[in-house]
């Protein structure tokens, strides 16, 4: 199946590089910025849409399925291949491997709820800002005047659940920031706002 794919690009320009920021509770911002200071959780962040919970769930589902069913199969091989083998005391100690796969699988699709509760994206005046994290809080702002191209993908599984990844290739970096769970409606409107802010703060520079 296709996967859909959309971007808009800008002229190349170099300005500062992107502020990666790991954060505990607070977010800081540009000094222009009417939101530089205040606490994180307070600031008026968009959320992801929540069917990506059931997305995420369903990847991880099919990951850990798969890895567990292949830790049994090789459990099984051994088993019946030396049999002498299992005679040892540690030999069923293998099954441990698979067993523990399993709950670790149950353990993150319990986490995935509070994973993507904990996504959303700010437009400041001057940046986006995306957040991501539960426990270590992960915030990455991005400057208009940065931005060089932005994508918008859609698999097969997130066409079902009507979501999409947005991507901001910024300038110099070569690698993208990434945003999953946006409906494509949100998506289309976010990528055509980052392009109309980053050819007005191009304009900006031009005139200074």
């Amino acid at each position: 199946m296709a996967i859909t794919r959309t971007h808009r690009a800008l002229p190349e320009y170099n300005p500062p590089r992107d502020k990666q920021i790991l954060t505990a509770g607070r977010h800081h911002g540009n000094p222009g910025d009417e939101t530089a200071g205040m606490d994180h959780e307070n600031l008026p962040y968009r959320r992801v849409s929540p069917r990506l919970i059931p997305l995420r769930q369903i990847n991880n589902a099919i990951g850990f399925g798969l890895f567990f069913l292949v830790l049994i199969v090789t459990v099984l091989v051994i088993q019946f291949a030396s049999p002498l083998f299992l005679l040892s005391g540690t030999a069923y100690l293998l099954y441990l491997l698979p067993v523990g796969v399993l709950v670790w699988g149950i353990v993150l699709a319990c986490i995935i709820p509070r994973q993507v509760r904990a996504m959303g994206y700010l437009e400041n005046r001057d940046d986006l800002v995306l957040r991501r994290g539960i426990l270590f809080r992960n915030q990455v702002a991005v400057p208009y005047g940065r931005i060089q191209y932005v994508d918008i993908h859609q698999g097969p599984l997130q066409r079902a659940f009507g979501v999409t990844q947005i991507s901001i290739t910024t300038a110099g970096g070569g690698t993208a920031s990434t945003f999953e769970g946006l409906p494509m409606v949100e998506a289309e409107r976010l990528r055509d706002e980052l392009t109309q802010r980053g050819y007005a703060r191009l304009a900006e520079l031009a005139e200074s």
